[in-house]
């Protein structure tokens, strides 16, 4: 048993937005939640298995549904780094119910999804590792990496967070990115060009 994961690359700015559903419990986590629509609705099906909202970082494309998963769902548990707290009051995003730290675990039925601090693209960005997956937000894409010209975002830090903690992970990985098409650590680790 494992995750089934379904993206969902909408919205208007292509960002990807993850359902993922422990396939042992049918508990579900919707992870960067910038997309809301019916196919989404459809396949949450009972409200009861939604858990989480995980955000990766404050940036709005991200956390721009957020109030309508709030309204539709009302046991949810939104959860966002607190590294981007600051961040995400500034940016009007609702407040989170849980701030997430280096270390933290997200237990979706028998999953656990650890929480990886990964600043750079923003100042307080994580990512969400399972046994199989990586959840990278914007800090990592398919042979690219996260822009760091916007607020609170830093070069050498994003080089830092990818090359000592992403890199470090197993290469088998699938890396699950906030825009773009899935990829492996290893791969990256090879074809990448920024890195």
């Amino acid at each position: 048993m494992g995750l089934d994961i379904k993206c969902y690359m909408k919205g208007m700015y292509a960002e990807n937005t993850y359902l993922i559903t422990d396939e042992a419990t049918g508990f579900k986590a919707v992870i960067d939640p910038g997309y809301f629509g019916t196919e989404v609705r459809f396949d949450i099906q009972n409200n009861a298995y939604l858990k989480y909202l995980l955000l990766t970082h404050a940036h709005h494309d991200h956390f721009l549904s957020v109030q309508q998963y709030l309204d539709e769902y009302s046991s949810v548990v939104f959860a966002a780094p607190e590294g981007d707290a600051e961040l995400l009051r500034k940016s009007g995003c609702p407040e989170p119910k849980m701030l997430l730290r280096e270390g933290d675990v997200i237990t979706l039925g028998e999953t656990e999804l650890r929480v990886m601090e990964t600043p750079g693209h923003t100042g307080g960005g994580i990512c969400f590792v399972t046994d199989r997956e990586v959840f990278t937000g914007d800090t990592l894409f398919k042979l690219s990496v996260g822009r760091t010209d916007l607020e609170t975002g830093d070069w050498d830090t994003l080089m830092d967070s990818i090359k000592t903690k992403l890199y470090t992970l197993d290469d088998d990985l699938v890396v699950y990115p906030g825009h773009g098409l899935e990829t492996t650590i290893g791969y990256e680790k090879k074809a990448n060009p920024f890195v």
